[in-house]
């Protein structure tokens, strides 16, 4: 059992399982339940709310996001029929690039209506909508058969759920010998940085994002290999949030009005989270990692995509 860090954690802990998720259902899903087009005036284009990877400061938000879809695709090694599972799938995103950069068969639940439906629109005029389905689900109420996936991502969602154990022990044995999962996600430093009983950060993890639950690395590490899976890799991505963040502030700064005329007082509480998100990230104390694991059998793996390497100057 991890210990709870911060109210919002011991909160979730004062709940049954069954009353958490319900929580999350509904405080997680406020957030992203506005306009998919205020989203669109801070994002990149294919709507990711994760962290970018950035090679060098100055490039921009849509080069960055697109080297993450890419290594995301060459990380879980999709083959033409494979099956997919997206958890908190969002807009989107990567489910939408990787229906269209490989032969596999998509599936990704979200908890926001609004999501669901611009994900469905975005599939269909990509022209993947027959190899796509999307539900309003929370991972939990799930059916998932035994050993039915060949892979499972969650990017920049897992941060949502309480019940990690849980679902750590339905996703690995949804998979196959030889599935993937892949996580992108934020952590805090295993030992304290900072004040975490903080008012920033009851306004972020409550006010702002519904629930959110940061953990260590080795914790959230340990409970991928209790499940019976294999680690192949963890890449430290908190320099490229920090850029990611950035870009998404100037953004909001930049279309305030235009955000503020579709939802009063929303561009002032992304602004507001995102900047003392950055700070933290800057400061490091919260950090982003990303998570490649397998299950034991299955199609040999000889290799990994490899690290993106910083420009060097001329």
């Amino acid at each position: 059992m991890i210990a709870a860090r911060t109210r919002a954690e011991r909160e979730a802990a004062a709940r049954t399982p069954e009353q958490q998720r319900e929580h999350e259902r509904r405080e997680v899903a406020s957030h992203y339940e506005n306009d998919p087009e205020i989203f669109s005036m801070v994002l990149d284009s294919r709507l990711a709310y994760a962290t970018g990877i950035f090679l060098d400061p100055a490039e921009s938000l849509e080069a960055a996001q697109e080297r993450k879809y890419d290594w995301v695709r060459r990380e879980l090694d999709i083959q033409p029929g494979e099956r997919v599972l997206d958890v908190g799938c969002g807009w989107g995103s990567n489910l939408i690039y990787l229906a269209e950069h490989t032969g596999g068969s998509f599936r990704g639940v979200t908890l926001s209506d609004k999501q669901r439906e611009e994900a469905l629109r975005r599939a269909d005029r990509a022209g993947v909508a027959a190899r796509v389905q999307i539900d309003l689900a929370h991972v939990e109420d799930l059916d998932l058969a035994p050993e039915s996936l060949d892979a499972v991502l969650f990017v920049g969602s897992i941060v949502h759920m309480h019940n990690r154990e849980r679902i750590h022990r339905k996703i690995a044995a949804a998979l196959r010998p030889g599935g993937r999962l892949l996580i992108s996600d934020c952590y805090f430093p295993a030992r304290a940085r900072g004040d975490r009983e903080s008012s920033a950060t009851q306004y972020i993890f409550v006010e702002a994002l519904g629930y959110c639950r940061l953990i260590s690395l080795a914790e959230e590490l340990g409970m991928i290999e209790q499940a019976g899976l294999d680690l192949r890799r963890v890449e430290d991505l908190t320099s490229s949030y920090v850029h990611t963040v950035a870009r998404w502030i100037d953004n909001v700064r930049a279309n305030r009005a235009r955000i503020e005329a579709r939802a009063p007082g929303f561009s002032r509480l992304l602004q507001t989270y995102m900047t003392v998100g950055r700070l933290s990230f800057a400061r490091r104390t919260a950090l982003e990692y990303m998570i490649v694991a397998q299950k034991p059998g299955g199609r040999e793996r000889l290799g990994v995509a490899p690290s993106p390497e910083p420009r060097r100057a001329p």
